[in-house]
């Protein structure tokens, strides 16, 4: 499992079940975004520095109506 997968799924355990797929999807849209195209492991690490804690992003989306 890469950084990327893991920072996924550490988000997504902490949000409602049927919200997982979705919202997974769209973290890992999101990240591949803010990615340059030639990436390494030092250029991941930043992009999820930049979404933050990955504890205070699910609360954000578990707030969502």
């Amino acid at each position: 499992m890469n950084l990327i997968e893991i920072y996924i799924q550490e988000v997504t355990r902490r949000i409602p079940e049927k919200n997982r797929g979705d919202i997974a999807l769209e973290l890992q849209s999101t990240i591949e975004d803010m990615l340059p195209d030639d990436y390494n492991e030092d250029d991941m690490k930043a992009v999820l520095e930049q979404l933050g804690n990955p504890v205070t992003l699910a609360s954000r989306f578990r707030d969502q109506p």
